[in-house]
């Protein structure tokens, strides 16, 4: 469309803008050489891959087991990724204009409604398949869908039933995901004609696991604290990266005091206390002010629910199970009341003054469950704030809304 930049395809002046973003993402990663900036050089230069024409392009779900594409040596397109990096570049105005131009209802997740303009307008390569997952949400599931019709590409959805509310999933439905699993992953190597190496892949997952899985013990025991959003936003990205040599060295860098030194939670001078704080669902990726509020009100988010995933190792000779178990006994997956428990129980471990939940517009399941999670946190004695927000806003009345809702609730603590 007239005015639009293709990032997309060969084209020199699409070379030139990938080329640009690149080189800008290594700077920082050579200047800073922690585990976060390294993440996103390495996210970012697998993910420009998959514009070149020819490329394998699989849109994926947050939550698909990316080693299964790893084995193959292909990266995913995952929509929530893409969206929320395109709107943090000079690429954000011309993407929120086709996205207003589309005949969506104005509720629709932004993630997935930035999603879908940029793939029809050139700023997001469109998919050679779509793989889903149940977990964690509908409309992510729509839009796989929806782009595999238009683009002719094949459609797998790995469904997941809904966890019991107080035990983990029984041993018959985590074989039947597994083999659902098995089945996808040989459907893939049918596609595009590649060899896999799974084992590989998932030896460097474990690594990955390893390493993540020590930080989070540390941070559960409370011997680390960590900024909650920066953590969030790092585990976000290396989603992309299961599964990979580069994954596997970065989630590793944040076993070493260089490599998490831009993640840590700042501390109060003269010994005082901050006011420390547990974050649930997701953030606004581009609205940094009310985190330097609360910052500057005394208080952190020392902890983010959506961060808890990939935390063990799975067999290599026969992952699939162990992946599997990532999906049916996800954190986010479930009812209300099995998230709400999980929740509270998470607060009281990591005696927290309060906790936050981020009301993502659009989200039916973060907001659905909202009720139940708040009534929980009331009873248990644990202050409890809501706030409305764009995942993907930058400023506007809402964040402003947001922001005195938080002062408010800081100076209740």
């Amino acid at each position: 469309m007239p005015g639009m930049a293709d990032v997309t395809g060969d084209s020199f002046s699409a070379s030139l803008i990938r080329g640009a973003f690149l080189a800008q993402t290594r700077w920082k990663a050579m200047k800073s050489r922690t585990a976060r900036r390294y993440m996103e050089l390495h996210a970012l230069s697998a993910s420009l891959e998959l514009f070149k024409p020819g490329a394998v392009v699989p849109w994926v779900s947050y939550l698909f087991p990316t080693e299964l594409l790893a084995s193959y040596g292909i990266t995913p397109m995952i929509p929530e990724i893409g969206a929320a990096t395109l709107t943090g570049t000079d690429l954000r105005g011309p993407v929120e204009s086709a996205a207003d131009r589309m005949p969506l209802a104005r509720d629709v997740c932004s993630y997935h409604r930035i999603a879908l303009a940029a793939v029809e307008n050139d700023m997001l390569p469109a998919p050679t398949m779509c793989l889903g997952t149940t977990p964690l949400c509908l409309g992510k599931e729509c839009l796989l869908e929806m782009l595999a019709l238009r683009y002719d590409a094949p459609f797998r959805e790995i469904r997941v039933p809904l966890p019991p509310d107080e035990v983990e999933a029984s041993s018959e439905v985590v074989a039947d995901v597994a083999e659902q699993m098995r089945v996808l992953h040989e459907d893939i190597g049918r596609w595009t004609g590649r060899k896999p190496d799974l084992k590989k892949a998932i030896g460097l997952s474990n690594r990955a696991s390893a390493a993540w899985g020590r930080v989070m013990a540390e941070r559960l025991a409370g011997r680390l604290e960590m900024n909650g959003r920066r953590t969030f936003a790092t585990v976000f990205l290396g989603q992309l990266l299961w599964g990979t040599e580069e994954g596997a060295r970065d989630f590793e860098r944040l076993l070493t005091e260089r490599g998490r030194s831009d993640l840590l939670a700042p501390a109060l001078d003269e010994g005082r206390r901050l006011k420390r704080l547990l974050w649930l669902h997701t953030v606004p990726h581009h609205d940094s002010e009310i985190f330097e509020m609360m910052e500057r009100r005394g208080a952190v988010v020392i902890f983010e629910e959506m961060g808890q995933m990939h935390l063990e190792t799975v067999d290599p000779d026969d992952p699939f199970p162990g992946l599997a178990r990532r999906l049916t006994d996800n954190v986010l997956w479930g009812s209300s009341t099995r998230r709400a428990r999980l929740n509270v129980a998470l607060a009281k471990r990591l005696k927290v003054d309060g906790a936050v939940h981020f009301n993502h517009w659009g989200c039916r399941h973060g907001l659905g469950s909202l009720p139940v999670v708040r009534s929980a946190f009331v009873e248990a004695g644990i202050p409890f704030l809501a706030i409305d927000g764009d995942a993907l806003g930058r400023g506007g009345a809402q964040q402003e809304k947001s922001r005195q809702a938080m002062e408010s609730f800081l100076e209740l603590l």
